[in-house]
């Protein structure tokens, strides 16, 4: 490993190479003449160029840049500029199963830039250890991919071949997840495919990773169909879409309709330094249960994660789990939850959640879908979640606010969350099972809860529909409009 405080590299002519450089200095000695007049040429020269490099960045062109160090293994560290532990200017970051803290960073580029970081670590056996960031050091942005060969996770091979030629139960006990109807929905299944089609090594579930963020709102109440197939219904801290119109509760099971699994792709944002935030983007069922990117951003440092949880309604609690790994910002991150029975498999009342999260940039694979797993088992229901009716009423595609102080978005690109849903008519097992979507054709949900943006703050996330789809906009209203969570858009001030 390079050190991190490591001085930075020899300056530059930025116009030209250091040889380039050289040349130009010795004919300004000829012509001066004089080595003395000379310096103090060179000297006021070098002056006006630290001047106009200064003026041209300015610090709204500060950007985050890819950063990293190699820390112990299994370390839990907090991440914060050198000398100032503020929480709003710190971030919690871990050590890859590779060993490599991987965040985002500025360089500085003004007098009053952070220079320098402190990484406050603590391992596996609880031994503690800081480590200096030197954010003027070429070294800290050096590029560090995930290196699978220093870790010791499994491998899922590639799917090759024609995957209709398995079942679906050799499939999930394989590792590829629920595959979609190629024929009922097409585009879902080229997006399934993409994540099969992939090598991937397989994460482990690590249970001391506790600060992820905690849902604020623990359930969205059920909603009686509107006449409308689209509604929009402003929301404090959830913005999205909520698919509710296939769900029909019945007398008996047989006749129940409801989603039994739900599944979503996304590429993860890039990210601006900006005020300090916290967001989540999910998808989830029922609200109790969501596979989840998280997003963390201050005005110097910034990171990706990955998690999952579920409130379980009967015990009052919230469990949740984590895995050691960063996303990075352009990945292509495929996400399923469906409820299940102990070995994976499809099934309303089989009495288990199950998870699948895939990387497919970076080719790993989070697959919580076996209740004997010791990597990541799926998660148990409580016997009094089970039942006609009980589960599978709606399924969600959220970025939710999880900032300390509500109000305060993450600076990001536009994202765009394709999403599916699998409505079974039965328990599961002998029932059968169609594929909806956000605006699909025929096969779209008949019901969509928008949740627009209602919070506090001067931006705000503009959400539509594009086909089969839910895209939101960071949107800043002009100085004239202001901003209506009723329509989710800016208007024009009265």
């Amino acid at each position: 490993m390079e050190a991190a405080g490591e001085g930075p590299p020899a300056v530059k002519n930025e116009s030209g190479s250091t040889e380039e450089l050289l040349t130009q200095r010795g004919r300004t000695m000829k012509s001066y003449g004089s080595s003395r007049r000379y310096v103090a040429v060179c000297a006021i020269v070098m002056i006006l160029g630290l001047l106009v490099s200064a003026a041209a960045k300015p610090a709204g062109h500060a950007r985050f840049e890819r950063a990293s160090i190699a820390v112990l293994a299994d370390s839990n560290c907090i991440l914060h500029p050198e000398g100032n532990q503020d929480a709003n200017e710190s971030i919690h970051v871990y050590a890859d199963e590779d060993g490599v803290v991987r965040f985002l960073a500025v360089r500085p580029t003004l007098a009053n830039s952070v220079e320098r970081l402190t990484l406050d670590c603590t391992d596996a056996n609880n031994r503690t250890k800081a480590y200096s960031v030197d954010l003027r050091s070429e070294a800290t942005f050096k590029p560090r991919p995930f290196d699978a060969s220093r870790t010791t996770l499994a491998v899922r091979p590639a799917l090759t071949g024609d995957p209709r030629r398995f079942t679906q139960a050799e499939l999930l006990s394989a590792g590829y997840g629920l595959r979609p109807d190629p024929t009922q929905n097409p585009d879902a299944y080229q997006r399934w495919l993409a994540a099969a089609s992939v090598l991937v090594h397989k994460l482990r579930s690590d249970q001391t990773l506790v600060w992820y963020p905690i849902s604020r709102q623990r359930y969205l109440n059920r909603i009686e169909d509107p006449p409308e197939s689209v509604i929009k219904t402003p929301s404090n801290y959830w913005t999205g879409a909520v698919l509710y119109g296939s769900f029909q509760k019945k007398a008996t099971s047989a006749k129940t309709i409801s989603y039994g699994a739900s599944s979503a792709t996304l590429v993860v944002p890039t990210l601006k330094p900006g005020p300090p935030a916290v967001a989540t983007i999910w998808n989830g069922l029922d609200n109790v249960f969501q596979a989840i990117v998280d997003v963390y951003t201050t005005p110097t440092i910034a990171n990706f994660g990955i998690h999952h949880q579920t409130f379980d309604k009967h015990s009052g609690h919230t469990d949740t789990a984590g895995t050691r790994f960063t996303p990075q910002t352009g990945d292509h991150i495929s996400i399923e939850e469906w409820y299940c029975d102990a070995k994976g498999d499809l099934n309303l009342n089989g009495g288990y959640e199950c998870t699948n999260m895939v990387d497919v940039t970076q080719h790993v694979q989070w697959e919580c879908d076996k209740a004997t797993s010791s990597d990541c088992p799926s998660y148990k229901l409580n016997a009094g979640d089970l039942g006609n009716g009980k589960l599978g009423y709606q399924t969600e595609f959220i970025i939710e606010d999880d900032s300390k102080d509500a109000g305060a978005w993450p600076i990001f690109s536009p994202v765009t969350m394709h999403g599916s849903a699998d409505v079974i008519t039965g328990n599961g097992t002998k029932g059968f099972g169609r594929f909806v979507s956000m605006n699909y054709g025929s096969l779209s949900d008949p019901k969509i809860n928008l949740l627009t943006d209602n919070i506090e703050s001067s931006r705000h996330l503009r959400i539509t529909l594009p086909t089969g789809a839910v895209k939101w906009a960071p949107t800043k209203c002009r100085p004239k409009d202001k901003w209506n969570a009723k329509s989710g858009s800016c208007v024009p001030k009265k």
